[in-house]
């Protein structure tokens, strides 16, 4: 980005950053300096892209891309963008250690509030050709990559049937801007289509050599059914060489590393302490998840955000909703128990719901 593309941009000015910390699922803030395009320099269905640099950053990390939206936006929307961005990462994280050919990257992002109270979304400026690869409702670039659609289909086996990650985007294998669908269309932003858009997905994807080697269950266009029937792969694009052409298999086994109560926020025990994105997630409604908050605040008398084994009994006998089997939960809640006999909130929740 150079002094043409930046237009008449403004002088150099100073606002607040804001990035989510997903480790501790948080956020921080600092003040950094900044310059903005005044013209955007690309259009998208709800937002306008400008280039922005960042001066006291390093070199290979200046420029940057800062979107705003066409109408007004609350400001949850852009932090869900921003979590909904590190949700993907973790994603990532899991379908890169099965050893692909090409690994993938979502890149950071993080909120910007300038001093006239706007928001913009900001992430680095990715240098190449930027593709779109695949939307939220069905539709797949079927010429160009494999990894991208593979990496979709993982996201809906790896969190076991709870999400998945589309409109891939991006420059090769960095992508940017995705969306997440739940089940039930939840959370997640606007561009979340639920169950209709997971079906979307899958009545265009032709599964290919990567899918086949991630061990994920076969699929193809409906149409194709002699494909179906003898679970023929797409044979184009990036395929495993000889000594990565042992299947790895998406099993139980390998999903170890995917905690359902890491993809949730820092839920607090009150009403409204569940994000939109929480309730889908976990398959509860605000009013389930209100009664189940209500019982462990009231037998947490010491008021230490915990609870003893004595007190994780009684919640049993206080709650309506009925568990997802009572043997079974007793068995999550007593492997989550530390070793003072305590549990937190989001492990009884997640115990609760049948989660892990």
């Amino acid at each position: 980005i150079n002094a043409e593309y930046m237009g008449e941009s403004k002088d150099m000015e100073q606002g607040l950053k804001r990035w989510y910390v997903w480790e501790t699922k948080t956020w921080e803030s600092e003040i950094i300096t900044f310059r903005l395009a005044q013209d955007p320099f690309s259009s998208g269905s709800m937002r306008l892209a400008h280039y922005m640099l960042l001066p006291d950053n390093p070199p290979e990390s200046l420029h940057w891309v800062a979107k705003c939206g066409k109408e007004h936006e609350p400001p949850s929307t852009y932090e869900a963008d921003v979590m909904m961005q590190s949700a993907c990462q973790a994603i990532a994280k899991g379908y890169n250690q099965r050893r692909p050919i090409k690994t993938v990257t979502f890149v950071d992002c993080f909120l910007l509030e300038r001093r006239d109270g706007t928001l913009w979304c900001a992430e680095p400026y990715i240098h190449g050709e930027y593709v779109k690869y695949n939307n939220n409702y069905g539709y797949v670039d079927k010429e160009r990559r494999n990894t991208p659609q593979t990496f979709s289909h993982f996201s809906y086996e790896f969190t076991q049937h709870r999400m998945m990650v589309v409109d891939i985007q991006g420059v090769g294998d960095i992508y940017t801007d995705p969306q997440i669908h739940t089940t039930d269309g939840e959370g997640f932003g606007c561009g979340n289509m639920g169950q209709e858009g997971l079906d979307r997905f899958f009545k265009t994807h032709w599964c290919n050599p990567m899918c086949v080697y991630l061990g994920l269950p076969f699929c193809a266009p409906n149409f194709m059914a002699g494909l179906l029937r003898h679970r023929r792969p797409k044979s184009s694009g990036t395929v495993m060489p000889n000594e990565h052409s042992q299947s790895f298999v998406v099993s139980p086994e390998n999903l170890e590393n995917f905690q359902l109560s890491d993809f949730l926020s820092d839920m607090q025990p009150r009403p409204g302490g569940a994000t939109s994105e929480d309730l889908a997630l976990l398959g509860l409604n605000e009013r389930q998840f209100n009664a189940i908050a209500a019982a462990f605040v009231d037998l947490d008398v010491k008021k230490e955000g915990r609870l003893g084994r004595q007190e994780v009994f009684s919640i049993l006998d206080r709650l309506n909703i009925p568990a997802v089997s009572l043997g079974g939960l007793l068995e999550r809640l007593e492997a989550k128990v530390d070793t003072k006999g305590t549990l937190g909130f989001v492990d009884f929740i997640c115990c609760w719901t049948g989660h892990q």
